[in-house]
């Protein structure tokens, strides 16, 4: 009993200081979003909402509610993970086809 409180009051912990640094992670993608013009804009924000989703998850299974962090934050920061590299890819698609002249 006493070893399984001590692994959730470690993994408490852990989820809260991965939550704060995912957070801190967000914010040069963030400004850059308000800063930046174009295509690459599409990017950083894409890559700032996945990485705000995916700071969402270690707060909410830091709160307990494991299964809610599971079944629905997990599967949203994966979604938006994808949706980061088919912006880039479209980006980098497009980017290509203007510098060949196409």
């Amino acid at each position: 009993m006493l070893r399984k409180q001590v692994k959730l009051a470690i993994e408490s912990w852990l989820d809260f200081v991965s939550a704060i640094l995912i957070f801190f992670a967000a914010i040069i993608p963030a400004y850059l979003s308000l800063k930046l013009k174009g295509d690459i804009r599409k990017v950083t924000i894409a890559l700032t909402a996945f990485i705000v989703v995916h700071g969402i998850y270690h707060v909410v299974r830091m709160q307990g509610y494991e299964s809610t962090a599971e079944s629905v934050f997990e599967p949203a920061s994966i979604m938006v993970l994808i949706a980061f590299g088919v912006t880039y890819l479209g980006v980098s698609y497009k980017k290509r086809q203007e510098a060949t002249g196409k």
